[in-house]
C-alpha cells in the first residue's frame, strides 16, 4: 500500500495532496491524529515523571499548530505544488507520523521515553520533508 493509501485507509476523509486546501487540511489530519495518540498515551500511563509529561505536552503543542515557516502565509503553501498528487516524500513522513502514532496504545509506561523520543525524530524527518519539497517548488 502507498503512502497516500495508507493515510487514506487510517484518516477518515484525508483529503490528500492536490490543492493548497487540501495540503493544509492534510497536514492537519496528520498533526491532529498524532496529538490524539499522545493525549490517550498520557491518560492511559497515569503518573509520569514531571520531565515526561512536560515532553509530552512540548510534542502535542507541535502537534497542534503548523510549522510556521511553511504556513504563515499563502506564499508558503504555495510552494508546496511539487508534492500535488500522491504526496512523495511528504506523504511518506505523514505515513510514518501515523505509524508512529498508532504504537501509542501499546507503550508501557516505562517505555514512554524512548517512545517520545521516536515521536519527536519522526516529526523532525516530516518537517525535513515538507522544508525539501517547498524548496523544490
Amino acid at each position: 500500500m502507498d503512502p497516500l493509501e495508507l493515510l487514506r485507509a487510517r484518516i477518515a476523509g484525508f483529503p490528500g495532496y492536490d490543492g493548497d486546501v487540501e495540503r493544509r487540511r492534510s497536514d492537519e489530519f496528520v498533526r491532529s491524529y498524532l496529538g490524539e495518540a499522545l493525549a490517550d498515551l498520557e491518560v492511559r500511563c497515569g503518573v509520569l515523571s514531571l520531565e515526561v509529561k512536560q515532553r509530552i505536552d512540548a510534542l502535542l503543542l507541535r502537534a497542534g499548530f503548523a510549522d510556521q515557516r511553511l504556513f504563515s502565509n499563502h506564499h508558503g503553501i504555495a510552494a508546496l505544488r511539487a508534492i500535488a498528487g500522491d504526496g512523495g516524500s511528504v506523504a511518506a513522513e505523514d505515513a510514518a507520523v501515523v505509524d508512529v502514532a498508532d504504537q501509542a496504545g501499546g507503550i508501557d509506561p516505562g517505555a514512554v521515553e524512548g517512545y517520545l523520543d521516536e515521536v519527536a525524530a519522526t516529526l523532525d524527518r516530516r518537517d525535513a520533508a515538507m522544508r525539501a519539497a517547498a524548496s523544490n517548488a
